[in-house]
C-alpha cells in the first residue's frame, strides 16, 4: 500500500513521509526545531504571551520571613548583609505569588552603642526580593519580630495528637494568641471572632489594628487577606525576645530602616527569628 502512496524506494520513502507528517502535524515542526516551545506558541499565540510578568508588590502586602543565620550584635558592623526567607505562599494581585522559600535580602546599615557602652541600637532594612531569578526592589517596614524559640512554640499542638496525621492538621496558637484550627478550618481570635482560614504552611487573615503596640488597621485596597505564616492577625511589636525593643518600625521617616535596641551588646538575632514585614510606599 505504501508503494501505491509514495512511489519511492529505501531513503527516498523515508524523506516522503516525514513530508506527510510535517504537512498534516505542523506543530511537530515547532517541537523539532526548538525545545522552548510552549503550549501557546502551539496554538498559534505570540511566544511574548506566554512569559509572565514580574509582579508589583503593592504597598501593605505582609511578607511572613524567617532568618537565614544568627545576627551578633556585637559584631554587626554597617554593611553587613542580612537574608531572610518567606515562610508562606504570598498571593499577589492578577493571580501572581510569592513562593515559598524565596529570599529576601538586606543589609545593616548602622549600629551604634549607648553612652554606658552596655546597649546597642542596630538599623537594618530589607529591599531586595529574589523571585523567579530576578531581584525585585521593595520598602518594607517591621510590623512583628519573633524569637525563634516562640516560632517553634507557634508550630506545635496545643494538645496530644495522633502523629499518624500531618502536624498542619493540629490545632496550635499563632504568635499574639489566634487560634489555628488546622489546615482547611478557622482562625479565630481571643474573642472567639473568625479572622481568616488555615491554609497549608500558615494562614490566611485579615490584619486588625493592635493600637497599643502600634499598629494601625489596614485602609481601603490594604484590607485583604494576608499571608500571616505563623502569627496573629494583630500581632504587633516584638514576641519572646527579652530585652529587645523597637525603637522604629520604619513605617514612617526613616522609610524602610528598623531599629532594635538590645539591651546588652552581646544578644544576638538567632536564625529562625520570625518577622512580618510590610511592604511600604517608597519616600
Amino acid at each position: 500500500m505504501c508503494s501505491a502512496i509514495f512511489p519511492y524506494k529505501g531513503s527516498d520513502l523515508w524523506i516522503a513521509q516525514l513530508f506527510l507528517i510535517f504537512s498534516v502535524f505542523p506543530g511537530t515542526t515547532c517541537l523539532l526545531a526548538s525545545f522552548t516551545c510552549t503550549p501557546r506558541e502551539l496554538s498559534g499565540e505570540p511566544a511574548s504571551a506566554a512569559v509572565r510578568s514580574v509582579p508589583v508588590i503593592p504597598e501593605g502586602y505582609i511578607l511572613p520571613v524567617q532568618l537565614d543565620g544568627t545576627l551578633s550584635i556585637e559584631d554587626a558592623r554597617s554593611g553587613d548583609a542580612i537574608k531572610a526567607r518567606i515562610m508562606q505562599e504570598v498571593p499577589l494581585p492578577n493571580r501572581e505569588k510569592i513562593s515559598f522559600r524565596s529570599v529576601l535580602k538586606g543589609s545593616v546599615l548602622k549600629v551604634a552603642r549607648d553612652a554606658d557602652e552596655t546597649g546597642v541600637e542596630l538599623t537594618m532594612h530589607f529591599d531586595v526580593l529574589s523571585h523567579r531569578g530576578r531581584d525585585l526592589s521593595v520598602v518594607t517596614s517591621l510590623r512583628s519580630i519573633a524569637s525563634y524559640g516562640t516560632v517553634r512554640d507557634a508550630e506545635r499542638p496545643v494538645a496530644t495528637f495522633d502523629e499518624a496525621f500531618p502536624t498542619s492538621w493540629a490545632t496550635t496558637v499563632q504568635i499574639g494568641g489566634d487560634i489555628r484550627y488546622g489546615d482547611g478550618d478557622t482562625v479565630r481570635n481571643r474573642w472567639n471572632e473568625t479572622v481568616g482560614k488555615a491554609v497549608f504552611g500558615g494562614v490566611l487573615v485579615h490584619a486588625k489594628a493592635n493600637k497599643a503596640l502600634g499598629c494601625n488597621e489596614p485602609v481601603d485596597a490594604d484590607d485583604h487577606p494576608q499571608a500571616l505564616w505563623l502569627f496573629s492577625a494583630d500581632a504587633c511589636g516584638v514576641y519572646g525576645l527579652k530585652d529587645v525593643q523597637l525603637i522604629h518600625s520604619g513605617q514612617h521617616e526613616p522609610v524602610g530602616e528598623i531599629t532594635l535596641h538590645f539591651k546588652k551588646a552581646h544578644m544576638k538575632l538567632r536564625a529562625g527569628t520570625g518577622m512580618l514585614l510590610r511592604v511600604v510606599s517608597r519616600p
